[in-house]
């Protein structure tokens, strides 16, 4: 009869073997191009598309965007929010992209059209994409802040960033969830292990910068751009490396990432700034509408 130990010895080594088994056949299908891959929702292509026409017109955008009424909608919200309202309420798109501006209004629809499809896909795949889209938020909410009160990065951009920072698990974990139903340590291993290399071709495949691109690949690297200026990237990490801290569960390196030295602040500097701990509940709740 076997005993506990042999029995768990070889319960840990079936694990072992399905989780190579299962790493092998997903690196097969990612370099051979067959794991499916999401899409960018379409109206964010074609406000993409659009704008990147050296003759669009804010006339032209209003329409398009017009045509997605829940968009739309949206739109007019964060227009009319705290951050962007002005002296009169705005109740028309083509008013809204007056105010906020062609570059804004760009990565906004892209942040929006992206949440619609978190929020979708976390309803109809389970609590483990509606865990995935509550983190994006959470993680972008404090790139929004942290660009704007600690660096020259355009804070918009830093919260699309943290949106799609880990949107290479989207695949992942409907892939996994055929093979596996996505649940257990072998699941997590790999979307720990993967899900940069997945991120970065859908990045890719959306035709992002390729510094929004970066941000997939590089946002757990501490040491990836240890002296240059603060990039998305490193405003990622750190973002992940406050909510960490907020808490409680900090990495024991946490005070030696090098984006502390280049922004010269400290963990608890930030920790205690009440104006960025504002500005990530105001980016988390126009986000959560």
């Amino acid at each position: 009869m076997p005993t506990e130990n042999t029995t768990s010895g070889r319960d840990g080594g079936e694990s072992a073997a399905l989780e190579q088994d299962l790493l092998r056949m997903l690196e097969t299908e990612i370099a051979n191009n067959r794991l499916v891959l999401p899409t960018l929702p379409e109206i964010a292509l074609r406000v993409r598309e659009l704008m990147a026409q050296p003759d669009c017109s804010a006339t032209q955008l209003a329409r398009l965007i017009s045509t997605d009424a829940a968009l739309a909608a949206r739109l007019l919200k964060v227009a009319n929010s705290s951050s962007y309202r002005g002296h009169r309420a705005i109740d028309n798109i083509q008013t809204a992209i007056t105010r906020l501006g062609m570059h804004l209004v760009r990565s906004l629809v892209t942040q929006l059209a992206l949440l619609q499809s978190l929020h979708s896909g976390g309803a109809d795949a389970g609590r483990q994409l509606a865990i995935l889209s509550r983190h994006s938020m959470e993680i972008g909410a404090h790139c929004h802040a942290l660009a704007l009160c600690y660096t020259q990065l355009d804070p918009e951009e830093a919260l699309l960033a943290g949106l799609v920072h880990d949107i290479g698990k989207l695949p992942l974990l409907l892939r996994l969830r055929a093979l596996t139903g996505g649940q257990g340590d072998v699941a997590d291993m790999l979307l720990r292990r993967l899900h940069g290399r997945v991120g970065t071709m859908v990045l890719e495949a959306w035709r992002f910068t390729p510094e929004m691109v970066a941000v997939a690949a590089g946002h757990e690297d501490i040491q990836r751009n240890p002296y240059g200026a603060p990039d998305y990237a490193d405003v990622v990490l750190l973002a992940h490396l406050l909510l960490q801290l907020r808490q409680a569960c900090p990495p024991p390196w946490a005070g030696q990432a090098p984006i502390f030295r280049k922004l010269r602040m400290n963990p608890q500097q930030m920790l205690d700034d009440a104006s960025l701990a504002q500005h990530t509940r105001t980016a988390l709740e126009r986000l959560s509408t």
